[in-house]
């Protein structure tokens, strides 16, 4: 049995050959992984499968290092995107990015001055300009349901918010992104005091640029709104850079790869699709400044394991840690000379006749395998 992570990208789990000997991923398959400089980046995978590259950390290389921060794209995330020109492209000087993947000393809040803004927070908008902004406020006092938990095994990523956007106070329809108006992202019944980060609005942006359209079928939530519904503890639904998505043009799978590419985290449940950007700094307008302390960046544990289901006779995938919800099991049997007999999704299996190996992909995030069935 071969039971592991995916990976940093969904692999082909109709088999790819990334599971045979001498083979430990799928050509072109990405990992995250961290500079010397703490700066997040991606390894890719080699082209014969046999390793991964080594970390890319130079000046110019594209990555993460690049996404988290690097010459900003004009629309006032720093977010390492190619530079424009425009001001605001996140180094704080007003000029285009440089594209060497570097942070720069500016705050990527649009404004070209190298300072945080602390009193708004501004969106791309309809012509991607960054020109869409709206007051953020500290409520005094906070409703009693915003009790934010401890931060998730201490990560500052999921410090509780010290400002809000008052969806009672501004233009809930306003567009902060061309395909995406503010009340497609967050519902005052929801939680009137919301936080929708603007680097999670752009990546939203550009998955709809790449994959047509998209439905946001959950955004902000409140803690009270969030516990009510049976939501994670730490479910990013909370912190405005999480969303489930239904795709309209597209299979899932697509959605699952470029969530995934554009330096996002996608976990496939079995009534929705979830993708996020826990990974990427919180925007320090709504979530202060980190008390000097770097972001640690350790994705959440997935556990799966196959096997016999003692009553029906097939087989099962028990999960742990999916915080959102029951993941999707795809289920894949294959017969002697390789060839896929039937695809299944469900929380349980039985292979059918002829049927020689069998492979589970659960949550799109661990693929799971039996080479010899009895």
């Amino acid at each position: 049995m071969l039971a592991g992570p995916l990976g940093f990208a969904l692999a082909c789990a109709g088999g790819t050959g990334a599971e045979d000997a001498g083979i430990v991923c799928d050509p072109g398959e990405g990992r995250m992984c961290q500079c010397p400089d703490g700066q997040l980046s991606v390894s890719w995978c080699r082209h014969d499968g046999a390793d991964y590259l080594p970390c890319e950390c130079e000046a110019g290389d594209e990555g993460f290092a690049d996404e988290n921060g690097g010459d900003g794209d004009g629309d006032g995330e720093g977010d390492g995107d190619p530079g424009d020109g425009d001001p605001g492209d996140g180094d704080g000087d007003g000029e285009p990015g440089d594209g060497d993947g570097e942070p720069e000393p500016g705050d990527g809040d649009g404004d070209g001055d190298g300072e945080p803004s602390f009193d708004e927070a501004c969106y791309l908008g309809p012509q991607k300009d960054n020109s869409v902004c709206f007051p953020i406020v500290t409520p005094m006092p906070l409703p009693s349901d915003y009790g934010y938990p401890a931060p998730y095994q201490g990560n500052v990523n999921y410090r509780a918010p010290v400002r809000y956007l008052d969806l009672d106070a501004i233009d809930n329809t306003a567009a902060v992104a061309p395909n995406f108006d503010l009340d497609e992202l967050a519902q005052a019944w929801k939680g009137r005091y919301a936080v929708v980060q603007p680097h999670a609005v752009a990546r939203l942006q550009d998955l709809r640029d790449a994959l047509g359209a998209i439905v946001v079928n959950s955004g902000y939530r409140s803690p009270g709104y969030n516990a009510d519904i049976g939501g994670a503890t730490s479910s990013r639904h909370m912190y405005g850079d999480g969303f489930d998505l239904d795709p309209l043009d597209v299979p899932l799978s697509t959605l699952e790869a470029a969530c995934t590419q554009n330096a996002g985290f996608l976990v496939e449940y079995e009534t929705h699709v979830h993708c996020d950007w826990r990974g990427v700094a919180v925007d320090v307008g709504f979530y202060g400044l980190p008390d000097g302390v770097d972001p640690q960046i350790d994705l959440p544990i997935f556990t799966a394991e196959l096997e016999r289901d003692p009553i029906g006779g097939g087989w099962l995938a028990p999960a742990t840690g999916f915080d959102e919800g029951e993941p999707q099991r795809r289920w894949y049997a294959y017969d002697a000379d390789d060839r896929l007999l039937v695809e299944h999704r469900g929380r349980s299996f039985i292979a059918p006749p002829g049927a020689a190996r069998l492979e589970v992909v659960v949550g799109a995030q661990i693929r799971l395998r039996v080479d010899s069935l009895p």
